[in-house]
């Protein structure tokens, strides 16, 4: 019993830690962990220059960053550009759009309204101005709210552009000196840690590595299942263009913020206003059979792959984007994978050494 309640209270203390090192700490130091992750990547190509040419590896690691810099830089100005072009195109598409979608179903939706009204009693046509009179207050309250928060929010966004800055810049100078001297710096590292405590940095090491592997093909195959599920569902309803559409679904279904129904469900919602039915009940059915389907195998994959039970990776995700946001979805469960894999190499390391002791 005592030693029960030790381990409660040392994994209480160890959780508490590790929300404040999250929580708190990670934020201040995240320029030098992106710097250490981008050096720890280029390391295997720096190591690949050094040893097939006659380059120095501080030679090779420089060209080779300034080539991911460069690689990374071109691939934002071109995604970013894009992005600019097709909004500009949809701005422009805009007044078409409304003109021939959007107003005939307002006007079909308003047509159907006004022809229930008018069959109504007096005393329910009264109930239904009064609830008139509310929705419209609660939409003027909504309105007023979110013009508020996006105008906060875009303040927030101008504010924090100079932070954003110097972050990237405090991440690129020292992503220099790391990938130049990153066998000085983890050595020293190393050196400041006790004999244990060294090895359990390299344990978490490999298990992290190993993790995000297993975590980055789960998540791979849950895309490609999504896919999978939006292209037969669109060849069986006709659409046009059914491999781009449901290569772009599934691909916006892998971000929890928006998800598969941001584009199935007012897509399904326009067809039924518009009076095509069969369309818009099958994208309707078809989005909750895929969310039905991910909403079950997703612990199921993610915890195969990466060696928990469904229900733990479960709870680790719905805890980890509770408290941490976007980046504690994947951050929780590779946590809790990286102490259970730890735990467990502990566990067979005592039961060696206790049969040796045995021998």
């Amino acid at each position: 019993m005592r030693a029960f309640i030790i381990q409660c209270v040392f994994y209480s203390i160890l959780l508490v830690l590790i929300f404040a090192v999250f929580k708190f700490l990670f934020p201040l130091l995240s320029p030098f962990v992106t710097a250490f992750i981008i050096a720890f990547l280029l390391k295997p190509v720096i190591h690949y220059i050094s040893e097939h040419t006659s380059m120095k590896r501080r030679t090779a690691a420089i060209l080779s960053l300034c080539a991911f810099y460069i690689l990374f830089i071109t691939l934002i100005i071109v995604v970013g550009t894009r992005i600019i072009l097709l909004l500009r195109e949809a701005f422009y598409a805009l007044p078409q759009t409304y003109s021939t979608l959007i107003e005939p179903a307002l006007n079909k939706v308003q047509f159907m309204i006004v022809d229930i009204v008018e069959n109504l009693n007096p005393d329910a046509l009264s109930i239904v101005n009064e609830i008139s009179m509310h929705l419209n207050t609660a939409l003027s309250g909504l309105v007023s709210t979110l013009s508020s928060e996006v105008v906060g929010g875009l303040g927030s966004l101008a504010a924090g552009i100079p932070t954003s800055l110097v972050n990237l810049i405090i991440t690129i100078v020292a992503s220099f000196f790391l990938v130049v001297d990153y066998y000085k710096v983890t050595s020293f590292i190393a050196k400041c840690l006790p004999p244990r405590g060294k090895e359990l940095l390299f344990e978490v090491k490999n298990s992290v590595v190993t993790v995000l592997f297993q975590f980055g093909r789960a998540y791979a195959l849950l895309m490609l299942l999504t896919f999978v599920e939006l292209f037969i569902g669109l060849l069986l309803l006709r659409v046009p263009y059914a491999f781009l559409l449901a290569l772009l679904i599934a691909v916006v279904d892998i971000l929890p913020v928006l998800g598969t129904g941001t584009i199935v469900i007012p897509w399904g919602c326009i067809c039924l206003i518009m009076g095509n039915f069969p369309l818009g009940i099958g994208l309707l059915i078809l989005y909750a059979i895929i969310t039905v389907v991910r909403q079950s195998l997703e612990p199921r994959i993610v915890g195969h792959q990466i060696g928990l039970h469904p229900l733990v990776t479960l709870i680790s995700m719905f805890v980890g984007v509770s408290l941490f946001g976007f980046l504690g979805l994947f951050g929780l469960p590779i946590a809790v994978t990286v102490f259970v894999q730890l735990r467990r190499a502990e566990k067979e390391c005592r039961q060696q050494a206790e049969s040796r002791k045995e021998s």
